[in-house]
Formats: structure tokens, C-alpha cells, sequence
């Protein structure tokens, strides 16, 4: 195994979504989940209906608590979080996210 395959078998991928509940302004949990991703130190990729934020596990992990806190610091939300093992290719990330155009 190259060095290059070993890195992305480490990586972790992070896909979410935020679901703010009984809120009558959505966006701002939204963005929060998003800002506290990106301020955690993981690539963060925004799509339509989901972001995706790859990384070494570690920081996904904190990553991920840390969108947690940020959304429901709005109030009552529901988060949905797909991870995978190894980093998904960008033509994967791609598809997925044109997915959501359909």
C-alpha cells in the first residue's frame, strides 16, 4: 500500500445534515453546525442538502460534537450523520452531492 492509500484509509468522511425543529429561523442552527465543522479543522464541503467534512478520525469525531452543540444551542434539532471508512473519492463526493439536484 502506498503512502497515498494509507492516508486516505485513515480519513475518515463526515456527511451531514441539520434539521432544525420548531424554529422559525432554520438557517442560523444550520450555518452553526457548518461554521463549527469548519472551525474544527476538517475540509468542509456544502451541498444542498448535506455537507461533507473528510479527515483523520480524531478530528471528525470533534468535529461532529462540535456541529452537535452548535445546532441545538438553537434549540430542539435532528441530525443525520453518515461516516465511512476511508476517504470516499471526489467523484464519489460528486455524485452524492448532484444527487441532491435531481
Amino acid at each position: 500500500m502506498s503512502t497515498d492509500e494509507e492516508v486516505k484509509v485513515a480519513q475518515v468522511g463526515l456527511q451531514f445534515s441539520v434539521y432544525p425543529l420548531r424554529q422559525a429561523h432554520l438557517h442560523a442552527a444550520i450555518e452553526a453546525a457548518v461554521q463549527a465543522v469548519a472551525t474544527a479543522g476538517v475540509d468542509v464541503t456544502v451541498g444542498r442538502l448535506s455537507t461533507f467534512a473528510p479527515g483523520d478520525e480524531e478530528s471528525v469525531f470533534a468535529a461532529l460534537r462540535a456541529a452537535s452543540a452548535a445546532a441545538k444551542s438553537f434549540g430542539p434539532t435532528v441530525m443525520v450523520v453518515t461516516l465511512s471508512s476511508g476517504l470516499p473519492s471526489e467523484a464519489t463526493v460528486a455524485e452524492i452531492q448532484d444527487a441532491s439536484n435531481d
